[in-house]
């Protein structure tokens, strides 16, 4: 989970978030990482944090593809070892302001197919990853239960295709 507030802190900076986001994202993964090992739902905190990567950058902008990569790897870590409460997805997707609604539609479909193909071979993704800034042996990792959440929060975030107004 060391590796998960890293990347959180990593994807904040590589996003040129607001300073306060790092320490909080970093400390609410590091406050749950014995949680987390359980395979439950981590802390809201800690949810809402690694949600709130998925909109810290545009599809559109400058280093956008390890951006990307490096969002996917930390949804991945994630949810290999916890999954989000029921709820959280839907509620987190209705607050978003309209403009992080449209960064949300514009970089979930690239997450989440990053997020698939780590899934689905850790190994062919790792050069990417490395660039990235990624350092979580994925391959070492048993992802068998990342690709049905990955599923289940894209029925939440990516199937509506269209911005909650």
């Amino acid at each position: 989970m060391r590796r998960l507030a890293i990347l959180l802190a990593g994807a904040a900076l590589l996003a040129g978030c607001a300073a306060p986001a790092v320490p909080e994202a970093a400390s609410a993964v590091q406050a749950v990482s014995s949680e987390a090992g359980t395979g439950h739902a981590g802390s809201r905190t800690e949810q809402l944090a690694v949600l709130d990567g998925l909109v810290d950058f545009g599809a559109d902008t400058a280093g956008c593809s390890l951006k990307t990569a490096r969002t996917a790897a930390v949804l991945v870590e994630y949810l290999s070892a916890s999954e989000f409460e029921d709820g959280t997805a839907d509620t987190w997707r209705a607050g978003l302001s309209g403009d992080a609604q449209e960064r949300l539609a514009l970089n979930w479909p690239g997450i989440l197919a990053e997020a698939q193909a780590i899934c689905a071979d850790p190994a062919a993704c790792a050069d990417e990853l490395a660039s990235a800034g990624v350092e979580t042996d994925f391959p070492g990792m048993e992802l068998d239960g990342v690709p049905d959440k990955l599923t289940a929060l894209d029925a939440v975030l990516g199937a509506q295709g269209k911005p909650v107004k």
